[in-house]
C-alpha cells in the first residue's frame, strides 16, 4: 500500500468526507472557522459522553444516566448558552434518548453473546457479538505508518461468533446519534481499523458502527478493495494539503454549495486565489452574493498574506515529523525531548477533576539508564510546557498534556490518557483469534464488573519518550482571520484602513477623560498625548513605546480613561505574560475584568479575573453577567474563539506588543471592536518568522509597522524613559532613535550601580597555594598595577565596549553552533567579580544573540541560577541593573553574521541595562558592519572603549561562590513556580550549600588523580564527567587547553570521584 506524504496525518473523518467534496475537506484542514454551533451538535456531544461514561462503568441504569446528564449539562452550560437551549430543555430531550442506549446495552454488553445480539454485516455475514471489555474511550491515535489520525469513540474487546467460528477481537466502536446513515460513516470506521492495527500491533479485522436512533448496529470489515480506494482518496487529499497553495476544483453543485456551511471561505479563496468568476464557480448568483465586493486590491492582499502563511507553515511542519523521523536521542540533543524513560508505577494517579480532562492522569518518569551528567532541568521542556508521550517502539501520541513538576532526576506530567495497564496483553493472546488486553472495564460471567487492577510492575519495562508538543501551529485559525476580514458581511471600514490603507480619521478635539487623582498625578506629557490620541481616534491610534518608557503603565492609563467614559475594552497581546502585566496595573481599580484562559496560565495576582470566566455557572443569568457586564475582557490574540466573542462587539481593542505580532494574527482581535489601539516599537524585535521565504516576502512586517509607515501622523511617541542612565541611553539614541529618547528624571539620568565591596577583588590576584607549598599565599596572578575587572566595576563606569582584539578571542563553530569560549570565560569572571563585590545576582543579566553562547555561559555560571542569561529575543521586555553582552563574532574574515546585522535585535540587547552595560566583542570584526561600526566609532569618540590586555582571561584566579541547589519536593506546582517559590505542600525548603571549585576545577574527567589539559583534546567519550556529551562546554575546555599550553602555565585540573 503506497502512502503519499505520510508525515501529513489526516483525520479519518476528513478522508471519509473528502469523497463528497474534496475541496471542502481541504479547506477544513486549512481554515478553522469559528462556526455557529447547533443544538443538535451540542446534544450529540453530550450523548457521546453519556454513552462513553456508562459503557466504561457498565451502568446503564436510569438513575446513573440521569445523574451523568445533570453533571455534563453543568459542564456544558456555556455551549448550551451559545445555542440558547436551557439546561432543563436539554435534559428533557436527552432523557428521551436514554431508552435507545439502555436497550442497546441490554442486548450487547455482556460476557458472552446473547442469542438476539446480532449485528448486520457490510458485505459480510451477520455476527453474534458481546462487548465484554472497554479498553479506552476517545482514544487518540497518530499513525505515520498510514498517514492517518483519529479519535475513536470507544475501543472495545468483543466476543464475535459468525460462520468462521469464535474470535475475541479488539475493535473500534463508533457511535452516531443522528438519524441519517452515510457511506462516510462506514469509511471512517474502516479507517479506524488501520489505526487500531498500528496502535495495538494486531490485525484489526473489523469495526462496529452503532446508529443510536435507528437502533441499528453494523459490523464493518476492513475489506482490502475498499481500504485501497479509501487510501487512494487519502493520498489525493494529502497532495492538496501538502501543496498549501493549490485547491481542488469547485464542486459546481448549486444545491450542495448553496447550503454548505463553508461556502464563504470557499468562494473567497476562489475569487482571490484562483481569480474566480460567477461562471467558473458554477453556482451563479450564490457566488456573486458572497464575493462580488472583492476588488483587485482585496484579492492581492488576501493572496499575499495567505501565501506567506503557507510558506511559514511549511517550514514549521518539519518539527511535526521530527517525532517519527528523529530518534529520541537526536531530539533530546536539541533540547526538545527526553528519551529512554520509564514510568514509576506507584506514581500513577487519577484526578477527579472531570472538567480538566487534559490533566486527568498524573505520572512520574525517570531515565532508564541516566548518565552522571544528565539533568531534566537542562532542556527546553520545563514546568507548564505542553508535551506528547510516545513509546520508543513507534506508538506515537499515547497521551498529551503538560509538565507539572520537574527535578534533576525526574519529571512529572499531567496527561489526558491512561498509560498504566494500557495495551498490556493478557495470557493466551493471539494476534487474530484472541486479541485480549487489560481493560478499564471487564464484565465477568456473573454480569458484575471486574475491579480495576493496580498499576502493573510491567509498566517499568516500557520505554517512553516525552516530546515537546510542536505539532499544532494554529495556522488554520490565523487564516480564518483573513477570511473574516475580507468576507462580504465583515467590517467594511476595517477593510478600508487595513487592506486599502485608507487614512485614519481623528476628531479635532479628544473627548474628556477625567481620571482618578492618584492616576492623574502620575501621567507625564507623553502619556497624556497618547491618551488624547486614543480619545480623538475614529478608527485607530498607534502608540510607539521606546525602551523603558512605560508602555504597560500607559496602557493602564488608557484603559482607565476609556472605562471612565463607559467604553468597553478588549485587551490582548501575543503572550499571557504581557496581558497579565497590564492587569497587574489595574487590579486594584474599580474596573470589572474578565480574564479568559486557563487559570494555570494566569498570573496568581490576577487570577481573580480568570475565576469569573472559569467558575462553574448554574444559569444563563450567571453566564450573561460573567460575559456581558465586565468593562474589560482580556485574553491572548489566539484565544478569540471563546463564545464571548460571538456575543459582544467592543468599543476599543488594545493590542500590546503589536510590533511583535504578524498582521494575520493581529487582525483576529481587532475585528472584534469598533476602534483599535496598537502599542509597540518596530525598532525592537519584529514578529518571529521561521521561514526565510516568508520573511523575505514580508510576513515579519507587523500591522503596527505597516500602518505607522503609511500614516506617520497616526503615531504618538513615548519618549521619556525611566530605565537607562544617560550614558546607556546614548547608545540607542544615537544608533536608532535619532536623539528622541529622554531620561524621565534626573535620578534616572545619573543612576549608577553601587559596588558594596570592591576590595573583595584582592583575592582574585593571588594564585592558590600548591599542595607542596608551605606558604600561605601564592604569587601574584594579575601581573600589573591596573586590574581590568576593577576598572570596569568602578561605579562611574556605566557603558563600555570591551575590545578583545589583544586577547585573541576567536569565535568557534561546530556544525551550526557559533560560540566564543574566551568571551564566555571573560563574562564568567565579570559576573563572579560583581557577585564577590556584593552585587545581588538578581541585578545581573547576561545577553547574547547566540543560543550556543548562552548555553556555554550557563554551564560556566551554573552555580548562580539567579543570574538571568538569555538571548536578546527572550530578554525583550525585561531589564537589569547590570547587563553583560557577549557579541561572540571574532574572525580573520571580519564576518559578523546575520544575527548581528539585525539592528532591531541589537537595539533590544543595548537597552536592557539600567546603570551598567558592558559589551564584549572584537572591534576589528564589528567594524565590518555599518551599524556596528557606528557603535564602535561612537564608543571611541566618547572614550568608552576598553582594550582588554593580552591574556586577560588568564590573569585572575576566581573561585566560584557556593552554589545554592534545590532538591525536588512534593507539592511543587505551576503557580508556585510563577510566584518564585521553591516548594509547596507546606514544606519549608532550605538551600543546600556546596563548595564549588573554579571553572577549570569542574571540567575534568571524574576519577582519581590529576588530568592535565595539555595532554590532548577532551572528547565526548571522556568517562561520565561534566563535559561528556556536552559539545559546547567540551570545546571551551579544548580552547582553554590550547591557550594554557601556549602560555606554559602548567595548569592542572583536580577532579573528584
Amino acid at each position: 500500500m503506497l502512502i503519499l506524504h505520510p508525515d501529513i496525518l489526516l483525520s479519518a473523518t476528513a478522508v471519509a468526507d473528502s469523497f463528497d467534496c474534496i475541496r471542502l475537506a481541504t479547506l477544513k484542514e486549512r481554515v478553522k472557522a469559528i462556526s455557529d454551533a447547533s443544538k443538535w451538535s451540542v446534544y450529540g456531544n453530550i450523548l457521546h459522553e453519556v454513552f462513553q461514561v456508562a459503557l466504561s462503568a457498565n451502568d446503564f441504569s436510569t438513575p446513573f444516566l440521569e445523574k451523568e446528564i445533570s453533571r455534563i449539562l453543568s459542564a456544558q452550560i456555556g455551549n448550551l448558552y451559545a445555542v440558547r437551549v436551557t439546561p432543563s430543555m436539554a435534559a428533557d430531550h436527552l432523557k428521551t434518548q436514554l431508552p435507545f442506549l439502555q436497550d442497546w446495552a441490554k442486548l450487547f454488553v455482556s460476557a458472552k453473546p446473547k442469542p438476539d445480539a446480532m449485528v448486520k454485516g457490510h458485505r459480510s455475514a451477520d455476527a453474534n457479538i458481546a462487548i465484554r471489555k472497554v479498553l479506552d474511550v476517545e482514544e487518540h491515535i497518530w499513525s505515520p505508518k498510514f498517514g492517518l489520525k483519529g479519535n475513536i469513540d470507544v475501543t472495545i474487546e468483543a466476543d464475535v461468533r459468525d460462520i468462521n467460528g469464535q474470535s475475541i477481537l479488539t475493535v473500534p466502536l463508533e457511535l452516531k446519534t443522528g438519524k441519517n446513515a452515510k457511506i462516510a460513516h462506514r469509511a471512517q470506521t474502516m479507517l479506524y481499523t488501520l489505526l487500531m492495527s498500528d496502535r495495538y500491533d494486531i490485525e484489526s479485522l473489523c469495526g462496529v458502527l452503532y446508529y443510536m436512533e435507528k437502533a441499528e448496529t453494523i459490523r464493518v470489515p476492513n475489506l482490502s478493495d475498499e481500504l485501497r480506494g479509501l487510501m487512494i482518496g487519502r493520498n489525493h487529499l494529502a497532495r492538496y494539503i501538502y501543496s498549501k497553495l493549490d485547491l481542488p476544483p469547485m464542486l459546481q453543485d448549486k444545491r450542495m454549495c448553496g447550503r454548505c456551511y463553508a461556502k464563504t471561505t470557499c468562494f473567497v479563496y476562489h475569487k482571490t486565489m484562483e481569480n474566480g468568476t460567477e461562471e467558473t464557480s458554477g453556482v451563479g448568483e450564490v457566488f456573486t452574493k458572497e464575493a462580488s465586493h472583492l476588488n483587485k486590491t482585496h484579492s492581492e492582499f488576501f493572496s499575499k498574506w495567505e501565501t506567506l502563511l503557507s510558506k511559514e507553515e511549511k517550514d514549521m511542519e518539519r518539527f511535526r515529523k521530527e517525532l517519527w523521523v528523529m530518534t529520541s536521542e537526536e531530539r533530546e540533543a536539541a533540547g526538545r525531548c527526553f528519551g529512554d524513560l520509564k514510568m514509576i508505577p506507584e506514581s500513577a494517579s487519577t484526578s477527579n477533576d472531570n472538567v480538566s480532562k487534559i490533566n486527568r492522569y498524573h505520572y512520574r518518569f525517570v531515565k532508564r539508564t541516566p548518565s552522571a551528567s544528565f539533568s531534566f532541568l537542562e532542556s527546553q521542556i520545563g514546568v507548564g510546557e505542553a508535551i506528547v508521550i510516545s513509546d520508543e517502539v513507534g506508538h506515537f501520541a499515547l497521551a498529551k498534556g503538560f509538565v507539572i513538576k520537574v527535578s534533576a532526576q525526574w519529571i512529572m506530567v499531567a496527561v489526558d490518557r491512561r498509560l498504566h495497564n494500557s495495551r498490556v496483553r493478557e495470557p493466551g493472546f493471539h494476534e487474530t483469534k484472541n486479541q485480549t488486553f487489560s481493560a478499564i472495564m471487564e464484565i465477568l460471567e456473573d454480569g458484575t464488573t471486574k475491579p480495576l487492577p493496580p498499576p502493573s510492575s510491567q509498566e517499568g519495562l516500557v520505554s517512553y519518550r516525552l516530546d515537546k508538543d510542536e505539532f499544532s501551529n494554529g495556522m488554520a485559525l490565523i487564516r480564518n482571520n483573513l477570511v473574516e476580514l475580507v468576507k462580504a458581511d465583515g467590517n467594511p471600514r476595517l477593510r478600508e484602513v487595513i487592506v486599502e490603507l485608507a487614512p485614519p480619521v481623528y476628531s479635532q478635539t479628544s473627548t474628556a477623560y477625567p481620571l482618578p487623582s492618584a492616576s492623574q498625578g502620575k501621567i507625564n506629557v507623553d502619556q497624556k498625548n497618547a491618551i488624547e490620541k486614543v480619545m480623538s481616534a475614529q478608527d485607530y491610534a498607534l502608540v510607539l513605546g521606546m525602551p523603558g518608557t512605560g508602555k504597560t503603565t500607559t496602557i493602564a492609563h488608557i484603559i482607565r480613561a476609556l472605562v471612565h467614559q463607559g467604553k468597553t475594552v478588549l485587551l490582548t497581546s501575543y503572550t499571557h505574560t504581557a496581558v497579565d502585566n497590564i492587569l497587574l496595573k489595574i487590579k486594584n481599580d474599580p474596573i470589572k475584568v474578565l480574564r479568559l484562559g486557563a487559570t494555570s496560565k494566569v498570573h496568581p495576582e490576577v487570577q481573580k479575573f480568570a475565576v469569573l470566566a472559569n467558575a462553574p455557572k448554574k444559569s444563563f443569568e450567571e453566564i450573561q453577567d460573567a460575559y456581558h457586564t465586565p468593562q474589560v475582557v482580556a485574553t491572548t490574540c489566539l484565544s478569540i474563539n471563546h463564545v464571548v466573542f460571538t456575543e459582544r462587539v467592543f468599543d476599543y481593542c488594545i493590542v500590546d506588543e503589536a510590533s511583535q505580532i504578524t498582521l494575520p494574527v493581529c487582525v483576529g482581535p481587532i475585528r472584534m471592536a469598533k476602534k483599535f489601539v496598537l502599542v509597540g516599537d518596530h525598532f525592537q524585535l519584529p514578529p518571529l518568522v521561521r521561514s526565510s521565504e516568508a520573511k523575505a516576502g514580508g510576513l515579519d512586517v507587523s500591522l503596527f509597522k505597516l500602518l505607522s509607515d503609511a500614516h506617520p501622523t497616526s503615531v504618538v511617541n513615548l519618549e521619556h524613559q525611566y530605565r537607562m542612565c544617560e550614558d546607556i541611553m546614548a547608545l540607542s539614541n544615537h544608533l536608532i532613535y535619532e536623539g528622541r529618547l529622554k531620561c524621565g528624571t534626573e535620578g534616572v539620568a545619573k543612576g549608577s550601580l553601587r559596588i558594596p565591596n570592591i576590595a573583595a577583588l584582592e583575592k582574585f590576584h593571588r594564585r592558590p597555594s600548591s599542595s607542596s607549598s608551605t606558604s600561605s599565599e601564592g604569587g601574584s596572578v594579575c601581573g600589573g598595577v591596573a586590574c581590568w575587572i576593577r576598572d570596569l566595576l568602578k561605579e562611574d563606569v556605566k557603558a563600555r565596549f570591551l575590545n578583545t582584539d589583544l586577547v585573541s578571542a576567536p569565535e568557534e563553530k561546530k556544525g551550526d553552533r557559533t560560540y566564543n569560549p574566551i568571551e564566555a570565560e571573560l563574562t564568567r569572571q565579570l559576573v563572579e567579580g560583581f557577585l564577590h563585590c556584593g552585587v545581588d545576582a538578581n541585578e545581573i543579566g547576561v545577553v547574547s544573540v547566540y543560543r550556543s553562547q548562552i548555553k556555554a555561559i550557563q554551564h560556566l555560571l551554573h552555580a548562580h541560577p539567579s543570574v538571568e542569561m538569555h538571548t536578546a529575543d527572550k530578554f525583550q521586555g525585561r531589564d537589569k541593573d547590570c547587563v553583560i553582552i557577549s557579541l561572540v563574532r571574532s574572525n580573520d574574515k571580519e564576518i559578523v553574521g546575520e544575527l548581528l546585522k539585525d539592528w532591531r535585535r541589537i537595539n533590544v540587547a543595548f537597552t536592557r541595562a539600567k546603570t551598567k552595560l558592558l559589551i564584549i566583542g572584537s572591534r576589528t570584526t564589528l567594524k565590518s558592519n555599518e551599524l556596528l561600526r557606528k557603535f564602535v566609532e561612537m564608543m571611541e569618540e566618547r572614550e568608552w572603549v576598553y582594550d582588554l590586555p593580552a591574556g586577560a582571561h588568564l590573569g585572575h584566579h576566581i573561585p566560584m561562590l557556593p552554589q545554592v541547589t534545590q532538591s525536588p519536593v512534593k507539592g511543587f506546582d505551576v503557580e508556585q513556580q510563577r510566584r518564585g517559590l521553591e516548594g509547596g505542600g507546606g514544606e519549608n525548603r532550605r538551600p543546600v550549600h556546596k563548595q564549588q571549585k573554579s571553572l577549570l576545577d569542574v571540567l575534568g574527567k571524574k576519577g582519581s588523580g590529576v588530568v592535565k589539559l595539555g595532554n590532548g583534546p577532551v572528547r565526548g567519550t571522556v568517562g561520565r564527567g561534566l563535559v561528556a556529551s556536552r559539545g559546547v562546554l567540551r570545546d571551551i575546555v579544548n580552547n582553554l587547553r590550547k591557550t594554557l599550553d601556549n602560555g606554559n602555565l602548567g595548569l592542572y585540573i583536580y577532579a573528584r570521584l
